[in-house]
């Protein structure tokens, strides 16, 4: 489905359509399908986007939200999701792996002590 269809869809301006794709891709870094449609004989192929069903329902709740007083920001967080607060959390999760790891590693330099082989791998 491209521009047209979807906006034929939900009913709203061809170029509304455009302008919130781009918003929505830099808000939520969701990323659209994108297809390349032959222009002719001779000319370079065009990059256009193929929007599928689940994208055509995401702009229908999107736009609904909007109909209902939403701010647009706000919208696409809650539809698309938020690019910034998912990158946290991954970095977060990052995070707690590294300190699991870094005390596990702490325990067994424990053990290893403990046991006095830490003295036998020591370079004299």
């Amino acid at each position: 489905m491209n521009y047209r269809e979807l906006a034929e869809a939900i009913d709203r301006p061809y170029n509304t359509i455009r302008k919130w794709r781009g918003e929505i891709t830099k808000i939520s870094g969701n990323e659209f399908n994108r297809i390349k449609v032959r222009n002719g004989r001779g000319r370079k192929n065009r990059t256009a986007y193929d929007f599928d069903d689940l994208d055509v329902k995401c702009f229908k709740e999107f736009d609904r939200l909007l109909k209902t007083g939403k701010n647009k920001v706000e919208a696409i967080r809650e539809v698309f999701g938020n690019k910034e607060v998912e990158e946290l959390q991954k970095e977060q999760s990052e995070l707690d792996t590294l300190r699991t790891n870094t005390s596990d590693l702490t325990e067994r330099i424990k053990n290893l002590e403990n046991r006095g082989l830490m003295n036998k791998l020591k370079k004299k």
